[in-house]
């Protein structure tokens, strides 16, 4: 069985993986119908590409370390007592979020009220001045 954690490595079906000048050198020949010779800078820039993905590997390599680390402490800090007393804070929280919404609900239906009977005084003398 094989580690669900474990970084495989992946290659696309049709790459060309080139791991020596001479498979280069071959490959070029395959593509092209030339061949290169041991000076050509295209034989530097290979070189330089290699110690490049090298390079890249090594920092990828480190990052993962890095994120694995990460992500393994703050796993061990997510025990049974630690999740119940954050669900406990939640319920907590949102049992005073629905008292402060209660009570703004209460404040808004007084305020209605009084705005209502506002209105309905003011239209009374409203219909009396128009009256008289």
């Amino acid at each position: 069985m094989t580690d669900p954690t474990a970084i495989q490595e992946t290659k696309t079906p049709d790459g060309v993986t080139i791991t020596s000048l001479d498979e280069l050198r071959a490959y070029v020949h395959e593509q092209l119908g030339f061949s290169i010779g041991s000076r050509d800078p295209v034989i530097i820039l290979h070189v330089m590409h290699q110690v490049f993905l090298a390079d890249y590997e090594r920092m990828l390599a480190r990052h993962n370390d890095a994120i694995t680390t990460v992500i393994g402490t703050a796993i061990k800090g997510l025990t049974k007592e630690a999740l119940a007393e954050n669900l406990q804070d939640q319920v907590r929280l949102a049992d005073r979020t629905h008292l402060e919404f209660e009570n703004q609900f209460k404040r808004a239906r007084l305020l209605s009220a009084i705005n209502f009977g506002v209105v309905s005084v003011s239209l009374l003398v409203f219909a009396y001045l128009i009256l008289k």
